[in-house]
């Protein structure tokens, strides 16, 4: 059964009744009440609760049911940074399995328990087989460990450069956890995992996919807190992505008021700056991305990308040089190579931008992630167009926007439709490049990108041939003033240029700045006037 198909759990309410009644409660009932308490985020409860199953499952003589309730007070503990009392109840837990050897249920909490203490310590090769150990002694009886081995192992294996393998790992866990039976409780630490994984990596198809169950998941949990921060900055990323800019805004700013744990925080104030960048609202995000770095958490290439709207280059630069070299995940690696690589360019630095493209071709490359592929190919096309390989970059730049939409991803492709008009302006495609520079526009400004908007202003303004007869008018511009001054309306204007009313409404305003007249009315005998249009 899929976890979206399965019937909404009142944690609360179960937490409410137990808890009325927890001086009564036998070994099962208690271990429900420590379940039921952590999920509310009641961890005083929920530790208490699960001291006192565990003890009473010794006493009934059930081993591995009070292994299990030492594991999970150990997991808990030890997620909340208690890291004495987690290695204390760790040391209880292989006091246990050694006096039940032979049960594959302690036996695969056994191996869990030391794949993780493998993996804290670095020694990574150690872990993958300890987490695979696990898995096929729990594949019978323990689907609770099997699913956490599963996520453990794939987790390494993505860390040491088998991507393939780790990933096959995470699409078991998912599978594991949409056949019904593994519980709730390692469900969502599972699914966060995974999704973390993905994004970490770059994979923006299958986080999306798993975020989406993630959330229905989150949903059929009532009074769910451990995992409600995470799911919904998850979800977050993947709307800005997909260009829900306000839905997005939403979702990390009711993060950032409620999240208590530091990592999930500081990514929630990343998250919260960018979505102020790329809307223009530079002073807030510059705010939260300080709240982000004050949390650890690293705030490139946002920060940069702040300073190149402010025309502020070389701190940019400086800013992207200190994060290439202590970068390590994909995803963040790429995204600091992508802006270099811009910034290269506009600092005039094409040899720069060439080593910056290089390094990011290098990282999409190492693994078949649609979202790396499309940076690569959009940062290969800009600078092969700075150093005047037109029909190459081309090419390159147009596979980078298809890539794009194949990811349902408005913002980032009409970035590269920008650099696709620059390519085609310097190759003396003027006609051409106006197409590219209006397609982008309109997304721009449907998402309200005013830095971006801006930027591309200043491009298609300083394309050869732009400027036309009049004090300053782009073509377009030009194009939009002979139909006003022959009495057409802003609709009928944007159905014949194939523009949206807004756009044509912004070309108006900038013809009647441009031209110092307060009215369409003036601004048709002003254009009369100086020969800018033809009497019909």
């Amino acid at each position: 059964m899929a976890i979206r198909q399965a019937p909404v759990i009142d944690w609360t309410g179960r937490f409410e009744l137990l808890s009325a009644n927890e001086a009564d409660l036998d070994a099962a009932q208690l271990d429900e009440l420590g379940q039921a308490a952590w999920f509310i985020g009641r961890d005083d409860v929920s530790e208490r609760a699960w001291e006192r199953a565990h003890l009473r499952f010794l006493d009934a003589g059930l081993t591995a049911d009070a292994v299990r309730c030492a594991f999970w007070l150990g997991f808990t503990l030890g997620e909340h940074g208690e890291q004495v009392k987690a290695r204390t109840w760790m040391s209880r837990l292989f006091e246990l399995c050694e006096r039940a050897a032979g049960d594959a249920r302690t036996d695969a909490c056994a191996a869990l328990c030391r794949a993780q203490v493998a993996y804290m310590r670095g020694e990574l090769d150690e872990a993958a087989g300890l987490y695979r150990d696990a898995g096929r002694l729990a594949a019978s009886s323990e689907p609770d460990v099997e699913v956490l081995a599963s996520m453990g192992e794939g987790r390494v294996l993505m860390r040491v450069g088998r991507i393939d393998e780790g990933v096959a790992c995470m699409d078991r866990v998912m599978l594991l956890i949409g056949s019904g039976r593994v519980t709730d409780r390692a469900a969502g630490p599972a699914y966060c995992a995974v999704i973390a994984g993905l994004l970490a990596r770059g994979d923006i198809e299958r986080a999306r996919v798993w975020t989406r169950d993630l959330g229905d998941w989150c949903d059929a949990q009532r009074g769910l807190e451990p995992f409600r921060g995470e799911c919904t900055l998850h979800t977050a990323t993947v709307m800005q992505f997909g260009g829900e800019w306000a839905a997005a805004s939403e979702a990390a700013e009711s993060v950032c008021r409620t999240e208590e744990r530091p990592d999930t925080l500081g990514n929630a104030w990343y998250r919260l700056g960018e979505l102020h960048r790329v809307a223009g609202r530079a002073d807030a995000a510059r705010e939260a991305y300080r709240r982000a770095a004050a949390l650890g958490r690293e705030v490139q290439p946002g920060l940069a990308l702040v300073h190149r709207d402010a025309g502020e280059l070389d701190v940019a630069w400086a800013g992207l040089e200190r994060a290439r070299a202590t970068a390590t995940a994909p995803s963040d690696r790429a995204e600091i190579l992508s802006a270099a690589a811009q910034i290269a360019l506009e600092r005039r630095r094409p040899a720069d931008a060439r080593i910056a493209a290089d390094e990011l071709r290098s990282e999409a490359d190492a693994g078949d992630i649609l979202y790396l592929h499309a940076l690569a190919n959009r940062a290969d096309g800009a600078v092969a167009t700075a150093e005047g390989r037109g029909r190459e970059a081309h090419r390159m730049l147009r596979t980078a926007w298809a890539q794009w939409r194949q990811l349902d991803a408005p913002y980032e492709a009409a970035l590269t439709r920008m650099a696709i008009g620059r390519c085609a302006r310097d190759g003396g495609d003027d006609e051409g490049a106006l197409l590219e520079f209006d397609a982008a526009r309109v997304v721009l400004e449907s998402l309200g990108a005013i830095p971006d908007l801006a930027r591309l202003e200043r491009l298609a303004a300083s394309a050869p041939g732009a400027i036309a007869a009049g004090p300053g008018l782009s073509r377009r511009e030009r194009e939009v003033l002979d139909l006003v001054a022959h009495g057409w309306s802003n609709r009928r204007i944007a159905e014949r240029l194939f523009l949206s009313d807004r756009t044509v409404a912004r070309h108006v305003g900038n013809i009647l700045a441009k031209l110092g007249v307060p009215s369409r009315s003036a601004a048709t005998a002003y254009a009369f006037e100086h020969g800018l249009v033809a009497a019909s």
